[in-house]
């Protein structure tokens, strides 16, 4: 038995003794029925029986019971929509910092702040890698990854307007054996990372090993890629010619080889991810670093 699934096994001996014992029934209908679902891949890389899948339907992440459920709770516990308690707009922090990379190459999105970060904790072996997100087979469609290299970092820089299995990408590096990580996401991944360090039952509170560093993103919303894709093309341009998206001053821009495009955010609300509609955390209050273009020129 690995350390991880020791782990996962003293987490769910907890919630059986501790807690009213919930089946992933309930997260499907609380949670993944209800469109609350955030797609970060928490349930079903935290089951300890492998009975959660995951399946693309139309560019949404859905997890769905393709093995037995054994009724620990943990899918349902750790899960950032599973209760929500709001304290304050922006959250406990030390400092406030308006910052730029000073290498041109890394200003990916913004200031390349996050890239920057990331590249000198990988060069000063502070973390053994970074959960980012890049994209998958699908352009504009997001996946997780375990960035080692400063490379691998440079190439994943910039912002998807998509959901991101980040938790999964986390517990798939623990499970390969890294222990020291910085994981890059938007404040739902954030938030579900944040449960599984303070809740008695989470696999970082268990953990002897599992170190993580929390980079939150600011966020106001995301979309459905397949209705991303369709309100492109309405538009006459192909996803796949995409080289950057962004948000700012209240216009999503698009830009390609030849031409950048923008319209008003508002345009986009039938395709906004209905998960989105739950949140009120904008600045990733859990996070350890919070990093965002909001209100800085």
């Amino acid at each position: 038995m690995t350390d991880i699934e020791k782990t996962l096994v003293t987490s769910q001996e907890w919630l059986k003794e501790n807690t009213k014992r919930y089946a992933f029934k309930k997260l499907e209908r609380e949670v993944i029925g209800t469109g609350a679902c955030v797609e970060c891949g928490t349930c079903v890389s935290n089951c300890p029986v492998d009975a959660i899948t995951v399946t693309r339907v139309d560019g949404k992440y859905i997890p769905e019971l393709t093995g037995k459920c054994i009724s620990c709770g943990i899918c349902y516990a750790m899960c950032p929509r599973s209760l929500s308690l709001p304290k304050d707009l922006i959250g406990e922090y030390i400092s406030i910092h308006k910052a730029r990379s000073l290498i041109q190459h890394v200003r990916r999105q913004d200031g390349g702040v996050v890239t920057a970060i990331l590249t000198a904790l990988i060069r000063a072996k502070e973390i053994d890698a970074a959960i980012v997100a890049m994209h998958s087979n699908e352009a504009w469609l997001p996946d997780s990854v375990i960035a080692t290299t400063e490379d691998q970092i440079l190439e994943s820089g910039g912002t998807f307007y998509t959901h991101a299995p980040i938790v999964e990408g986390m517990m798939r590096a623990f499970d390969e054996g890294y222990s020291k990580l910085a994981v890059v996401g938007t404040s739902c991944n954030i938030n579900a990372i944040s449960r599984l360090q303070t809740h008695p039952a989470g696999f970082l509170y268990l953990s002897q090993d599992a170190n993580v560093l929390k980079i939150g993103l600011f966020c106001m919303e995301s979309f459905n890629h397949e209705g991303l894709k369709r309100f492109l093309l309405e538009n006459g341009i192909d996803i796949s010619a995409v080289t950057r998206m962004a948000i700012a001053g209240g216009k999503f821009m698009v830009t390609t080889s030849n031409i950048e495009r923008h319209w008003p955010v508002a345009d986009l609300n039938s395709i906004a991810s209905r998960s989105c509609s739950y949140c009120h955390d904008l600045t990733s209050t859990s996070a350890d670093i919070s990093c965002g273009n909001i209100g800085s020129e």
